[in-house]
């Protein structure tokens, strides 16, 4: 999960690449940007002012055959209840199932959670699933134009499992090739029903890559949010459409959500991102700005059904967009296009009272296709393109032997298959990766025991048994023979724990004393070691009619991270880029969230994140990793309106480092200036006369157009940072069935 990393994976890290500037070579070095560029070209684009996407052309068609036929019996449908308004010191006893794949109130939960419902999401009005995690507590997101990063407890990427309605999405991190991030946000906001996040290791229960926690969408709760279909325009060429259809049956339910989004993206010039010295190097020809060359657009089809104890889901998402690599576009600049399949059937059968089986079986598969190369030197031409499978099955049983002790045991069989990167990208780079399939077999029980009326404890362990060997082919160039390696597993069946100690001495509060584990793989082929982290956390909550107040102070040991060198050939006098996972970090901080309703129509809240991160290594300050975040929120609501405003603070970054050894044995610099911590201001007002009939809103996010700037990385690496999204209007139309 190393931050330094831009998420490009690697084919040869001693290609030469042939007659291109030094100053591009040197900000191409970690690998030769070989693993994710992808794209495809979408008829209608232009130069600027692009047209709005066939993408959201399409899920408008979706949406309008959605809504003509919505049978008037969905209009009777019952209405969920509105966690805003539930009494504070009722909330500890709100059910949610994807912290231990079994329903558990909040109390019982070893780790920290943060529910936000569909109610929350309208009143403030947030656009798009990435702007909803913005405004999380603790969250914070990176941008590199190609894929988005979510960062928690001081380090960024790849580090967070994404679920929706309880299945795991595509892995992002696999060997050979990173996936990107942004495919598994393209989600609807108003498809959202409830967002459950729970923070910490999570590997005991959802294995590989629920490192830093796991956060659960769920959009097929039918029953409290019914039909709807809508539309937003905005600024900077957005818009969105979203529609629902759905129904509740007597022994099932079937949903399905269909939506797209379009925006212009990102704008700025490069002259006020660049130092002069990287202006200087640009070669003749580039274009001058960013406007019109990030445009995105992207259509997601959801569908979830359930029958007398089967669940099947089926989400289709299709994203397009134009990214920044390396350096300024000449021409039409590069772009990629993201296709995902999430597909899953699901079973469960209660034996008795006290004893239960779950089966489910997942099918995912990702394209990745940079159809349009427009970077580094005006001849190159080529495009590159990943793929990947993956097949799941698991096993979960529920066994309640006492009525103080309940037990889950589990099996996973996960086969990875179809993992390839091809780019063809002359002269720059010519090359073929195909990894062979991989299995790996996973063991797990969690236990949770009512010691007390007042005490409970809850322990877990997972074994994961791996494969003896990695195996790939890799080609360099066409004329070559392809050349197959393989790499020896060093632990061949990690073991991750959770212990966890959970007092409520009386029905209001909850303190809880957690330590555990979780691994997660890395992209890089000859590393087969996963990253590790331990965390030890202490969390209390309090809540009485009108407040509620939750504190947390938390510990994490990151090992076996995995950090790029440059080594100096003295004989050679060139620089060679090493990748070894000898990093090792530390964060502490301090957590408080504060929820106030002083009035049955006002409701306030705040949160503050202070954490520190230690490279115990190298003794620098690691990049990408914030002192402070914040966030305020407060909605009033009278009559059919609700008036609603939101702020973040985002604390200041340091950009990644450059460590060389050699004969400045130690030598270290930054690969960007730092950048100013922001506030980020945001207003909503809603017109809902009632649950069903017409709504409106008007959003504006950034209102005050707050200058926000991400750090330099080694795809997006201005010197004085990437200038972030500016203000945007939005207005929107909809009707509730």
């Amino acid at each position: 999960m190393v931050p330094a990393r831009s998420p490009q994976s690697q084919v040869d890290q001693t290609v030469s690449l042939l007659p291109i500037p030094v100053s591009v070579l040197r900000r191409a070095r970690f690998r030769v940007w070989c693993a994710r560029v992808r794209t495809e070209t979408t008829t209608g684009l232009q130069r600027r002012g692009r047209s709005p996407s066939a993408t959201l052309a399409l899920a408008g068609t979706l949406v309008l055959n959605l809504v003509v036929d919505v049978p008037t019996a969905l209009a009777a449908r019952p209405q969920g209840p509105d966690l805003l308004d539930v009494p504070f010191e009722e909330l500890l006893e709100v059910e949610i199932r994807s912290a231990g794949k079994r329903d558990e109130e909040i109390r019982d939960i070893p780790a920290s959670v943060t529910i936000l419902t569909r109610e929350e999401i309208a009143r403030y009005g947030w656009i798009t699933f990435e702007e909803l995690l913005r405004n999380v507590p603790g969250f914070y997101l990176l941008d590199n134009t190609e894929d988005r990063f979510i960062g928690t407890r001081g380090a960024v990427g790849g580090g967070v499992q994404l679920l929706v309605n309880g299945i795991a999405q595509h892995p992002s991190l696999q060997k050979t090739i990173t996936g990107t991030e942004i495919a598994r946000l393209d989600i609807p906001v108003e498809s959202i029903d409830r967002v459950e996040i729970i923070r910490g290791p999570m590997s005991v229960i959802y294995g590989n890559n629920a490192f830093q926690g796991v956060i659960n969408v769920v959009t097929n709760a039918i029953e409290g949010s019914g039909p709807r279909a809508s539309a937003s325009l905005g600024t900077g060429e957005s818009g969105r459409l979203f529609g629902r259809a759905g129904r509740v049956f007597d022994d099932g339910f079937i949903v399905l959500n269909a939506g797209g989004y379009r925006t212009e993206g990102l704008t700025g010039a490069y002259a006020d991102m660049f130092s002069p010295a990287e202006l200087a190097a640009l070669i003749p020809g580039t274009h001058p700005d960013m406007d019109g060359d990030l445009d995105q657009g992207w259509g997601s089809l959801d569908l979830s059904a359930g029958w007398r104890g089967w669940e099947g889901n089926l989400r289709l998402n299709r994203r397009d967009y134009g990214i920044y690599g390396f350096t300024p576009p000449f021409d039409e600049g590069t772009r990629i296009r993201l296709d995902t399949l999430h597909a899953s059937l699901g079973y469960a059968h209660r034996f008795s009272d006290d004893l239960g089986l779950r089966v489910t079986g997942i099918y995912s598969a990702e394209h990745y296709d940079a159809y349009q190369l427009d970077l580094v030197l005006p001849e190159l031409e080529g495009n590159q393109r990943q793929d990947s499978r993956r097949a799941e099955l698991e096993l979960d049983l529920h066994w309640r032997p006492t009525a103080a002790l309940d037990t889950i045991a589990g099996y996973r069989l996960l086969r990875i298959d179809g993992v390839g990167n091809r780019v063809d990208a002359p002269p720059l780079l010519d090359a073929r990766v195909q990894l062979e399939p991989v299995t790996t077999h996973d063991l797990f029980t969690q236990a949770s025991w009512q010691v007390t009326a007042p005490l409970r404890l809850v322990g877990g362990v997972r074994i994961s048994f791996l494969p003896d060997e990695y195996q790939r082919i890799r080609r360099l160039r066409r004329d070559r023979v392809p050349v197959a390696e393989s790499v020896p597993v060093g632990a061949s069946a990690p073991v991750n724990g959770q212990i966890a100690l959970l007092w409520t001495p009386t029905p209001d509060q909850v303190l809880k004393l957690a330590w555990g584990t979780a691994s997660q793989d890395s992209d890089q082929f000859n590393l087969p070691e996963a990253e590790r982290i331990e965390t030890l956390e202490a969390n209390y909550t309090l809540t009485r009619p009108r407040w509620m107040l939750t504190a947390g102070l938390f510990q994490n040991r990151l090992s076996q991270l995995v950090r790029t060198i440059q080594q100096f050939d003295p004989r050679t006098g060139i620089y060679t880029t090493l990748d070894d996972n000898s990093g090792r970090w530390r964060t502490r901080g301090l957590e408080l969230i504060a929820e106030v309703q002083p009035l049955q129509t006002l409701h306030l809240s705040a949160s503050l994140t202070a954490q520190q991160t230690e490279d115990l290594v190298t003794g620098i300050d690691p990049g990408y990793s914030p002192t402070l975040l914040a966030t305020l929120k407060a909605d009033w609501r009278r009559g059919p309106m609700t008036y609603a405003a939101y702020a973040r603070y985002v604390d200041g970054m340091e950009a990644d480092w450059d460590f060389v050894a050699g004969p400045e044995q130690g030598a270290v610099s930054r690969i960007g200036e730092p950048v100013a911590g922001y506030w980020d201001l945001g207003v909503n007002l809603r017109w809902a006369p009632g649950a069903t009939g017409p709504y409106a809103a008007l959003n504006v996010s950034n209102l005050l157009d707050t200058e926000i700037r991400y750090p330099a990385n080694e795809l997006t690496d201005f010197n004085l940072g990437m200038i972030g999204p500016g203000r945007v209007i939005t207005a929107t139309i909809g009707w509730a069935f």
